[in-house]
């Protein structure tokens, strides 16, 4: 019988996939993080490891991706569509899930922020998350003090665990999300620099080739207007916070390394970060920085190594299927995810895993599949539990597994993107007489595979 390994997930806040020095030859463009930032335990990863170009966040937010990479579930179905409210009750979490099906031995440590008004669990009481053990670290909000601490502790964890059962650990970083503190979202005035005061100069990455764009932005009050010295230095001190969380996965890597035993190791982000493409910061928005995500598989002798999945598609609903057939349990009901085991073991899939559908902004809508990607949004109607308003009568009207038979708004801005010819998404190519067809595609497959398949979440702690 094969032994069940150990299992560790890692989960950053807001990384940019291209910031991962091992990648630069596949984002060759200067304007591209790779070429600035140094993460040499990334690259060791990667190296011995099976990783994904094309993974994307289930919706470019904190609480709602979280929510789907510990359920398997789309944000409509757990209920967190937005920051800082609780998953469906009706919904098992990982930890729940392996503690009623398997013998795993469950701990996290670090930021949660998966459902509920808090971010960092607490040991004992309302705030511990349920199926999970706690191991205690730093609640300030920002990486800079907290991911040392949770890095160090789940190290602690790896090098002294030896019980006989294998066990599933989280280890959730906060960085390099810190960069939201240098922006006037978060701040009445902006802590980025205005000038270049450490004279940096051409060491500072450069503005990227998509800050200027040739389509109507659906939500142009999100841009931000810097200078180009103020992207510069943003850029310059985002890939150093990226550098902070290398420096934490590789301590956790080494306690890994450290152990005579099989530990499987996942890492994943929640969202992307807007780094001066389309004039953005942070996420919430359907472009490939704010939705496209880091995916690592890690365990040398079982995971296929160096390989750099330019085939697949995949996701972070992919994560709970995945972790479920390692620990040779199945996966709760409803489940959406596909288990990407067969592809880190064997380089291959009997799923077709051409197709990634992601939400944003409540009632936004994207599909990936090939080389396109279409963005569809429906009208909002400000009410973030009731966010979708009904053709017929106007009135606000959460959403509903449709089977043909649920109209609502749409906004007639949509955006069709070809990734292969336009990867900065410059162009959008909804407008193009050309491109009918192919909206007319991708819209009855996110009807017929998507939407008709959601059952939307109902039993909430909002508290």
């Amino acid at each position: 019988m094969e032994k069940k390994p150990n299992i560790l997930i890692i989960v950053s806040d807001q990384m940019l996939m291209d910031a991962i020095t091992a990648y630069k030859k596949y984002f060759s463009h200067p304007a591209y993080l790779s070429h600035w930032a140094n993460t040499p335990n990334f690259d060791r990863m990667v190296a011995g490891g099976y990783s994904f170009l094309d993974s994307y966040s289930t919706n470019p937010v904190s609480c709602p991706a979280r929510s789907s990479v510990f359920t398997g579930r789309y944000s409509t179905e757990t209920g967190v569509t937005y920051n800082n409210v609780g998953i469906d009750q009706r919904i098992p979490n990982m930890g729940q899930w392996f503690e009623s099906r398997s013998d795993y031995n469950r701990v996290y440590c670090g930021k949660w922020h998966a459902g509920g008004r808090w971010s960092y669990p607490d040991v004992e009481g309302a705030r511990k998350i349920p199926g999970f053990e706690t191991i205690p670290a730093g609640v300030s909000g920002t990486g800079d003090f907290n991911d040392f601490q949770v890095s160090g502790a789940v190290k602690g964890f790896i090098m002294n665990y030896q019980d006989d059962k294998p066990f599933l650990a989280v280890a959730g970083l906060m960085n390099p999300h810190d960069i939201c503190y240098w922006t006037p979202q978060l701040h009445g005035d902006k802590l980025v620099p205005k000038s270049d005061l450490f004279e940096l100069g051409d060491t500072r990455p450069p503005l990227p080739p998509n800050f200027d764009f040739k389509f109507e932005d659906p939500y142009p009050g999100q841009q931000v207007k810097y200078s180009k010295e103020e992207w510069q230095n943003y850029l310059y001190d985002y890939c150093r916070m990226v550098e902070k969380v290398d420096a934490d996965l590789g301590r956790m890597l080494d306690a890994v390394g450290s152990r005579n035993d099989e530990t499987l190791v996942l890492f994943t982000s929640d969202h992307g970060e807007g780094a001066a493409r389309h004039k953005r910061v942070q996420k919430w928005h359907p472009f490939e920085q704010s939705v496209k995500v880091p995916f690592i598989a890690y365990m040398p002798g079982r995971v296929k190594s160096n390989v750099i999945d330019q085939k697949h598609i995949v996701s972070g609903i992919d994560m709970m299927t995945t972790v479920c057939d390692y620990a040779g349990i199945p996966s709760p009901p409803g489940c959406r995810g596909r288990s990407l085991r067969p592809i880190f073991e064997q380089g291959s899939t009997t799923d077709k895993m051409d197709v990634a559908f992601a939400e944003f902004q409540h009632t936004g809508r994207v599909v990936r599949k090939g080389d396109f990607k279409y963005v569809k949004i429906y009208e909002y109607s400000k009410e973030p539990d009731k966010p979708f308003v009904r053709l017929e009568d106007g009135q606000p009207e959460k959403f509903q597994a449709c089977a043909g038979s649920c109209r609502y708004k749409t906004m007639s801005h949509r955006l069709l993107f070809n990734l292969k010819d336009d990867p900065w998404e410059i162009t959008d190519l909804s407008s193009d007489a050309t491109y009918a067809s192919k909206i007319g595609e991708l819209d009855t497959l996110l009807a017929e595979e998507w939407e008709k398949k959601i059952i939307p979440g109902t039993h909430f702690d909002r508290n």
